[in-house]
């Protein structure tokens, strides 16, 4: 569980470092403790609560954008009929 302190020193982090890409890895750590993409979970989760409510639109809209550019799409989970098809496959060669 995070503070309300903690979740303002993670937004104002954020809101300086966009111009210049984010913090460092190590300034990531110094700071939060947090690995990069531990950082850009917490962000996330923040931006998609009523504390982001209080930010400009703008920066709120530049900060999702940094997140999403960062985080990795999820990938599908397989089809399950596509897993028995290729099961089939390989059994039969």
């Amino acid at each position: 569980m995070s503070s309300a302190i903690e979740d303002n020193r993670i937004i104002e982090f954020a809101r300086r470092g966009l111009p210049y890409g984010g913090g460092s890895p190590g300034d990531l750590l110094v700071e939060f403790g947090m690995t990069p993409a531990d950082y850009l979970i917490r962000l996330g989760e923040i931006l998609d609560s009523p504390v982001a409510l209080r930010l400009h639109p703008r920066l709120r809209a530049d900060l999702r954008n940094f997140v999403a550019a960062r985080t990795p799409a999820p990938r599908a989970a397989p089809n399950r009929s596509d897993q028995v098809r290729r099961g089939s496959r390989s059994a039969a060669v």
